[in-house]
């Protein structure tokens, strides 16, 4: 449930429920996706969200993928945790005891719970990926549980690291604080819940009372005391806010409600710009680990080879190895009818514009994602390739072995093996958004719709090559050619492969390209990368006008 799925559908039809059956259905259908055999890969593929390895940090002496956790109050029941750890977070936080009855307070951004308290099973606390904050009052249960967490005088189990639970707006945060210590804890939890007329509520009111606890305790304890802030993170600018302070993690749990599940991910990028930003450039590359080099010269080579096979298609259409394997020469196929020449421009030159789009988003996500280190472009880029240069197989379905086709694929093919074996330098990622401003909530519905977009491309491209390696023709072919299969076939049975052949292919690059663009709507879009706009606007054009100048110009 990324945020331009989150924010544009998911959210409007979980606010027309009830609070409590929305967070019901919710968790319960992130539970049973995490729990699936592909599950957890297909929330990685929706949302790319895991930490870089730059933001790992080691908190007494434990390490976290991240300073970003999640607070225990989001899915107390532990129902979806398995998909939570796919969100980029670098812990969870379990073991609270959260009233089962819940009240959203959309206005003030806030969750109310109600009712008898309860407490997860056990069960649901143990394995995982990440390490656990696991609240206990008394004994330390057995299990995988990195740190223990205690509102108790005394650590609950002076054997394990543990830290002590505060409120944050204690009179006498400081004095409790070095009492903590003193006992033997070894940091310190700020939970920013309160109660309010007999309820626990959680929400965005909790942050500014958190901020100053944290720089008080900050100031007060050093460097060196361990501080877990959680409460009212609902922005970017809030998690920066915190860690500026002195937080040494921070747990998020409402926020996710109110401004969708990339939160963290969108925390995650802004720490690693900040980290980066401080830190010097990396030195430069050799040459020879240039990946982008390589996936550059791919996009090249598709978008000559387009421009080629364009210039083919818009003269002679058919090249000396079509007229040797079909056995009749350019004016003969006319005699057979006079508009297969045609048809023939027509399939050509429609599959000069995915080669076109394809050389252009190769070659932008080469030079703006890959020579900077994104890992997504890196992803795209050859994930598309190596679905394209398998579709050259799809010959094997109409029996068919253009040669020019396997040279080309054959010469691009060292391009790909090289861009897979070098390796990838290091990432320097621009700043994201600090608020969820009306642009930032627009732009979801731009890459709600880019999805869409990428989607129909990859189906539209799945559905010719079945048709080119199958039936060939479809019912308005027929038709445009005044003909069926079984008079082509019986004037010459080559023509239906020679077609079979250019259908398959045209079919092959469109799932290519529609891979390809739907990585990088799903990963890659986001503010201040006008690269990728431009890359995006160029192959849209590059793509589509050939198509729609071919079909007006031989009336199909």
């Amino acid at each position: 449930m990324p945020d331009w799925f989150y924010r544009t559908v998911s959210r409007p039809l979980l606010y027309r429920m009830k609070p409590r059956t929305a967070r019901s259905f919710a968790l319960g259908f992130m539970g049973k996706l995490s729990r699936m055999p592909f599950g957890p890969r297909v929330i990685d593929l929706l949302g790319h969200m895991r930490p870089d390895r730059r933001l790992a940090t080691t908190v007494l002496g434990f390490e976290f993928a991240s300073p970003i956790g999640l607070g225990p109050r989001l899915d107390p029941d532990c129902v979806a945790i398995r998909a939570f750890e796919r969100f980029g977070v670098g812990f969870v936080d379990v073991g609270a005891a959260v009233p089962a009855l819940v009240d959203r307070d959309d206005s003030q951004e806030e969750i109310a719970f109600h009712g008898e308290p309860r407490t997860a099973d056990p069960a649901s606390w143990r394995g995982g990926t990440i390490p656990r904050i696991l609240r206990v009052d008394s004994t330390s249960p057995e299990g995988d549980v990195a740190i223990l967490a205690s509102a108790a005088p005394r650590p609950p189990d002076p054997d394990r690291p543990c830290l002590q639970i505060v409120s944050p707006d204690e009179a006498d945060l400081e004095a409790h604080v070095e009492a903590g210590l003193a006992a033997g804890y070894r940091g310190v939890l700020i939970d920013g819940a309160a109660f309010r007329e007999g309820r626990l509520v959680v929400g965005r009111y909790a942050f500014g009372v958190v901020l100053e606890a944290v720089k008080k305790l900050r100031a007060r304890f050093g460097a060196n005391l361990a501080i877990v802030a959680g409460g009212g993170v609902h922005e970017v600018g809030d998690a920066l806010a915190l860690i500026q302070a002195g937080a040494t993690l921070i747990e998020i749990d409402t926020g996710l409600v109110f401004n969708g599940p990339g939160l963290v991910k969108r925390i995650n990028e802004a720490l690693l710009h900040r980290v980066v930003s401080q830190s010097p450039p990396a030195p430069a590359e050799r040459p020879a680990s240039m990946t982008w080099f390589w996936t550059a010269l791919l996009g090249l080579g598709m978008f000559f080879g387009g421009i080629l096979a364009l210039i083919i298609a818009a003269t002679r259409v058919l090249l000396p190895y079509d007229e040797a394997f079909l056995g009749l020469t350019r004016d003969q196929l006319h005699e057979v009818n006079p508009r297969l020449l045609a048809f023939l421009a027509h399939d050509r030159v429609s599959l000069v514009g995915p080669m076109l789009a394809l050389g252009i988003l190769y070659l932008g996500l080469s030079l703006g994602g890959i020579r900077r280190g994104m890992h997504w472009a890196m992803v795209a880029v050859l994930a598309s390739a190596a679905t394209g240069f398998a579709s050259f197989f799809l010959f094997l379905g109409f029996g068919y072995l253009d040669p020019l086709h396997a040279f080309v694929t054959a010469c691009l093919l060292q391009f790909l093996l090289l861009a897979i074996h070098l390796k990838l330098g290091e990432s320097r990622p621009e700043a994201p958004p600090l608020r969820t401003d009306r642009a930032w909530r627009l732009a979801q519905w731009g890459q709600l719709l880019l999805v869409c977009h990428s989607v129909a491309v990859l189906v539209a491209g799945l559905v010719i090559s079945t048709v080119g390696v199958t039936v060939v023709f479809v019912h308005e072919d027929l038709e445009f050619l005044r003909t069926t299969s079984e008079a082509l076939t019986a004037a010459n049975p080559k023509i239906l492969p020679l077609i079979a052949h250019d259908r398959a292919t045209f079919g092959g690059m469109l799932v290519c390209t529609g891979l390809v663009l739907l990585l990088t709507s799903l990963w890659g879009t986001g503010p201040a990368r006008p690269w990728l706009w431009r890359t995006l606007m160029a192959a849209g054009f590059a793509g589509y006008l050939p198509a729609i100048g071919v079909h007006l110009a031989v009336g199909y």
